[in-house]
């Protein structure tokens, strides 16, 4: 049997991911994401699930433009930290990016601080590049790398 199932995420999950998400992103809201990510696009919006336990160890979120319906975005994505490196983010992407060739996406972005080499590496590993930075992404002054990648 599998460690763990990544399957899409449910109302019931909401708390556990509140929980799971505060450590990794302290600050950034993703309570009142999760809950938009939820309404609008219900069908990017997957979590990983421990098989025996029944414990959320990972989520992913995604987006697609409104004016371009052809271009997705990877809006997060946050393991457990003792769960990293066992392939959860990987699946966890791969769940996603089924489902945006599903409904038509061709091409997804991202943004990542520049800062977090950890991520970026696990990204250009995904097959993403680095198309530019913006030193002005988030008020007041945080820049963030974007990065490109063709589905």
């Amino acid at each position: 049997m599998e460690y763990f199932q990544v399957r899409t995420y449910t109302s019931a999950d909401y708390e556990a991911l509140c929980r799971l998400d505060e450590p990794l992103f302290e600050g950034m809201g993703g309570h009142v994401l999760f809950r938009h990510i939820e309404e609008l696009f219900p069908n990017l919006f997957f979590v990983a699930e421990n098989t025996q336990t029944h414990e959320i160890i990972g989520y992913i979120l995604g987006g697609i433009h409104f004016n371009d319906p052809k271009t997705g975005k990877l809006i997060r994505i946050g393991v457990k930290s003792d769960c990293q490196r066992m392939d959860v983010g990987g699946r966890l992407v791969s769940a996603l990016f089924t489902e945006m060739k599903n409904q038509g996406v061709k091409k997804v972005h991202l943004t990542v601080a520049d800062t977090n080499t950890a991520a970026i590496s696990f990204y250009l590993k995904k097959g993403f590049q680095i198309k530019r930075r913006d030193d002005k992404y988030f008020y007041p002054n945080a820049s963030r790398l974007i990065l490109e990648k063709e589905l």
